[in-house]
This record gives structure tokens, C-alpha cells and sequence, in this order.
């Protein structure tokens, strides 16, 4: 029989557990989280919502995971967003699916499914360890220091997530105990977060508010195109959010600096080709066509106020981008523990035979649209496959 210690109450700490649990019950499964309650952060994904993964292949979630993406190979064999679908309508949360493929609960509540993982976790027997904040590790005697005395371990996961969201305890103070385990923590960056402008069209806060479906926006460092993304944007008093802008951050990591020219191009109709509107236009108003497609009028009035309404302001709007939000509205952390040094068949250190990573503090990257969500499960449920006898 082993101890098995898991730091960190998220999706991926609480399917470590579970996975723990499950396939070797003689194991003690002990689950640390410095939160009043579990899943602090996942409660609030989604717009508390929690879009918990997405209806795609693991062929999907690697493409659609910029940093790092073909390390999940194994772990996402072990539990692709099938898997993770089938282990929530199992314990009865029903699910729904919405534009993106993105997987939903059907009550719409993130609480929902933090209550389906409370409620195994309950019921395999784990131990759940609230409040407990850990303050260091002593390796010699395997123990975990916290300000609730210290815990005794065979084997320890770290599932502590990056560096996003802090005051969900999200830190990222636990890179400096893995560092201090002998691993590599790789440059931490804010990733899927909303984009900022200086351009005077955004400070004069004329757009602020609208929001858009499907647009098709590229970015641009400095005139060399980086990515193209379709899906809704908002515009805000500081710049661009919704899930387009934040998709896009995350090849714009290393863009902000040494002087680079950084802009979007912005095509608010990319269902509509740009012949068919030239031969609407030969028989009606510019304002009238372009409403007809859903245009907000309020844009259509700045276009013509600011420049010139025309389909390239429509088509090829350009916006310069000069930074994002920051770590404190990220979404993802972009760097991590080096992907190096663990295992990516187990989520075992190669450094430290007592220790796993999984989660965000690894050094991957993955989109939300449920792509990260299914990268936290996944790899927790690997990193607790591993105790499988």
C-alpha cells in the first residue's frame, strides 16, 4: 500500500485523484487544495459556465494546443474529450453541445461539474485536505510542509496550476518548490487573454461593446502573418477580448518586444465574399447592404466618421496591438515545467522518481474552447494511471 499525496484541487489534481483511487484502491489517496473549496478556478471558466472540453478528436486538442501539443499523444489515449464526456454523463450531468464544438453542462452551472468530481472523490474514499496551503518539501523524508502540519508521501503530483488567475491560488509560487525538486521551469507567460490597443479608435471608446460572431481575424508581426482565427470578438475600452482575441494571444507570446509592429486584420463578414458585396453595391447603399448582413449600425457610423466606409474597412479593418491584459485575466500559462523532463507516457518526473506534474504546470499550451480544460483532465488522469497495478 502507498501514500499517494496530490497537490492542487483543480480538474487535473481531482482526476489524479480519481484515476489514483479507482485503479489501485489499496492506495491512501491524500488530496491537498489551499482553497476553501475545490475547483476554484474551473468554476469560473466558461462564464461559470464550465465548457469542460469539446466534441473533437485528440487529433483536434493537439492541433489546437500551439505550445507543445504532440506531448499529449499518450495522455490523451488514456482519456480523449470522449472519455471525459462519458465519465461526466455516467454520474448523471447531463451535457450539451454549442457552436465550436464546445461541451457545456446542460444547467449551465460550473458548479455542476465540480460537484460530479466532489462527489467521487467522496465516494472512492480520498481524502480531501481544504485550507491546506503547502509551504515546502522535504525530500530526504518525503514529507510536504503545510500550515496544517505535514504529510507523508510515496508518491507526489503536483497539479497546481500556472500562474493565471491568482486569486484562485493559481500563483504560480509552486514553480519555486519544483525548482527547488531539480526541475526546469521554463519563461511564464500570460496566454489566452484579451488583447490591448492604444490606437484612438479604442480609446475613444466608440466600439466599446460591440460584439461580433464569427469573425475571421489574422494577426500580424511586423507585416508577417502569424495566425488566423474565426470565432466572436468584443470590443472593449482597452481593446479585444472574446474567445477570437484570446485564441489569437497565443502566438503572440513573444511579440511584444524589440520594437515589432504587431496588428490584427479584421474580416467582420468572411461568409461573404467580397465580389458578391462589390455587386450589391451597384444597386444599393453601402449602409443598407452591410445592415442587411448584421452590421451594427453604431460601427457603420465610426467607419464613416473616422475614415471611410467601404468593404476593405469591413473586410481588412485594422487594428494595432501593443500588449495584452496580463496574468491577472489570462486564462492559460503559457510555460511551465520542461516538458524534458517528464514522462509523457505517466507524468513522471525523469529527475525525481517520487514525483509527477501534470496540468497547466506543465509547459503546454492549449486553447480554451474546452481544449485546455481536456488537457487538464487528460494528464491527471494519466499521472494517476501510473499507480495502476
Amino acid at each position: 500500500m502507498k501514500q499517494i499525496l496530490i497537490i492542487g484541487g483543480g480538474p487535473a489534481g481531482c482526476m489524479a485523484a480519481i484515476a489514483c483511487k479507482k485503479h489501485n484502491p489499496t492506495n491512501t489517496v491524500i488530496l491537498i487544495e489551499g482553497n476553501l473549496r475545490l475547483g476554484e478556478k474551473l468554476r469560473l471558466t466558461g462564464g461559470g459556465r464550465c465548457n469542460l472540453t469539446a466534441n473533437v478528436s485528440a487529433e483536434e486538442i493537439i492541433k489546437h494546443t500551439p505550445r507543445n501539443g504532440r506531448f499529449l499523444f499518450s495522455s490523451l489515449n488514456n482519456m480523449d474529450p470522449h472519455a471525459i464526456m462519458r465519465f461526466f454523463t455516467e454520474r448523471k450531468l447531463k451535457l450539451k453541445e454549442e457552436d465550436h464544438q464546445r461541451i457545456f453542462p446542460t444547467s449551465d452551472k460550473a458548479e455542476d461539474v465540480v460537484n460530479v468530481l466532489e462527489n467521487e472523490l467522496k465516494q472512492l474514499g480520498v481524502q480531501v485536505q481544504l485550507s491546506t496551503l503547502v509551504s515546502a518539501i522535504d525530500a530526504k523524508k518525503k514529507q510536504v510542509k503545510t500550515n496544517k502540519g505535514s504529510f507523508s508521501f510515496d508518491h507526489l503530483i503536483f497539479a497546481t496550476g500556472g500562474a493565471t488567475y491568482p486569486q484562485t491560488g493559481s500563483n504560480g509560487q509552486s514553480f519555486e518548490l519544483l525548482k527547488q525538486c531539480g526541475h526546469t521551469i521554463t519563461p511564464l507567460q500570460p496566454s489566452e487573454v484579451p488583447l490591448v490597443s492604444n490606437a484612438s479608435i479604442i480609446q475613444a471608446k466608440e466600439l466599446q461593446g460591440l460584439s461580433f460572431k464569427d469573425v475571421s481575424m489574422s494577426a500580424y508581426v511586423n507585416d508577417k502573418k502569424i495566425i488566423q482565427v474565426t470565432h466572436d470578438l468584443l470590443f472593449t475600452h482597452f481593446g479585444l477580448s472574446g474567445p477570437a482575441a484570446l485564441q489569437t494571444s497565443s502566438y503572440l507570446n513573444d511579440a511584444f518586444k524589440d520594437g515589432n509592429k504587431v496588428y490584427v486584420s479584421i474580416d467582420f463578414l468572411p461568409q461573404v465574399k467580397r465580389e458578391k458585396l462589390e455587386a450589391q453595391l451597384k444597386s444599393k447603399l453601402i449602409e443598407d447592404v452591410l445592415q442587411a448582413y448584421g452590421i451594427p449600425k453604431r460601427l457603420l457610423q465610426v467607419l464613416k466618421t473616422r475614415a471611410s466606409l467601404d468593404i476593405i474597412s469591413i473586410k481588412q479593418f485594422k487594428l494595432e496591438l501593443h500588449g495584452t491584459r496580463g496574468f491577472t485575466t489570462a486564462f492559460v500559462t503559457n510555460g511551465g515545467v520542461s516538458l524534458k523532463e517528464i514522462d509523457p507516457k505517466t507524468m513522471r518526473s525523469k529527475l525525481v522518481p517520487w514525483l509527477s506534474v501534470c496540468g497547466e504546470a506543465l509547459d503546454i499550451n492549449s486553447l480554451t474552447g474546452g481544449y485546455n480544460m481536456t488537457v487538464a483532465f487528460s494528464s491527471g488522469y494519466t499521472a494517476g494511471l501510473m499507480f495502476e497495478n
